[in-house]
C-alpha cells in the first residue's frame, strides 16, 4: 500500500476539476439542444406566421387609390376611352396605354396606378377586396378574399413586369391569375 502524501482539500481538486469539466460539458450539450429546439420552433413559427397583419385600408390609402384611378382615367381619356369596370374593355385600355408608350417604364407611380385599376377588375371577378398587408418586408396594399389566406398584390403586377422589359399581354396575365386563384377560393371549384 502506498502512503498518502497529504490529506488536505487541495489534493482533491483534480477530482473536482474532472467533475466540473464533465458537468460543464453536459450543461453545454443541454444548452445546445435547447438552442436547437428554440431555433426549430422559431423557424416553424416563421413559416406559418411571418408576422403578417391584415388591416383595413386607411382613409389615406383610399384617397391615394382614388387619385391613382383618376390618373389612369385621364390617360385613358387621351386614347378617347374611359374606364368602364368591364374587365375585357379596361384591360384592353391598359394594354393600349403601354403599347402606345403613354406610360414609360420609369414612371413607377403611373404603372402602379394601372395596377390599382387592374386589381379592381380582379377583385370584382374574384370577390376580393383591398386591404393593407403588413409583414417583415413592409406594408403593401393587397387584395384579400374574406378570411382566407389568399392575397394578390396587383399594384406591382404591371409595374414590375413592364420595368423588367416583359412584353406579356395584360389579358393573358389577368386570365392566368383568375384561373390560378379561383379554384383556391371557397366554392371556387364550381365557378366558371
Amino acid at each position: 500500500m502506498v502512503p498518502q502524501l497529504s490529506t488536505t482539500a487541495r489534493d482533491s481538486q483534480p477530482n473536482n476539476a474532472i467533475r466540473f469539466h464533465y458537468l460543464a460539458n453536459q450543461v453545454g450539450k443541454l444548452c445546445l439542444l435547447g438552442l436547437l429546439a428554440a431555433y426549430s420552433a422559431l423557424s416553424v413559427g416563421q413559416a406559418t406566421d411571418l408576422g403578417v397583419r391584415i388591416e383595413p385600408l386607411t382613409a389615406v390609402d383610399q384617397q391615394f387609390m382614388s387619385e391613382q384611378r383618376v390618373r389612369v382615367e385621364q390617360l385613358a381619356n387621351r386614347l378617347g376611352r374611359n374606364l368602364s369596370g368591364q374587365a375585357m374593355r379596361d384591360i384592353d385600355t391598359l394594354q393600349r396605354l403601354l403599347d402606345d408608350g403613354l406610360v414609360p417604364s420609369t414612371d413607377t407611380l403611373t404603372l402602379q396606378a394601372m395596377g390599382v385599376v387592374f386589381g379592381d377588375l380582379l377583385g370584382s371577378d374574384l370577390a376580393m377586396s383591398w386591404v393593407v398587408y403588413r409583414d417583415n418586408a413592409g406594408r403593401s396594399r393587397a387584395l384579400s378574399h374574406r378570411d382566407t389566406d389568399i392575397y394578390l398584390f396587383p399594384m406591382t403586377m404591371i409595374s414590375r413586369r413592364h420595368q423588367n422589359g416583359s412584353t406579356r399581354r395584360l389579358q393573358s396575365l389577368y386570365d392566368e391569375t383568375v384561373a390560378d386563384i379561383r379554384p383556391l377560393l371557397p366554392g371556387g371549384k364550381w365557378l366558371p
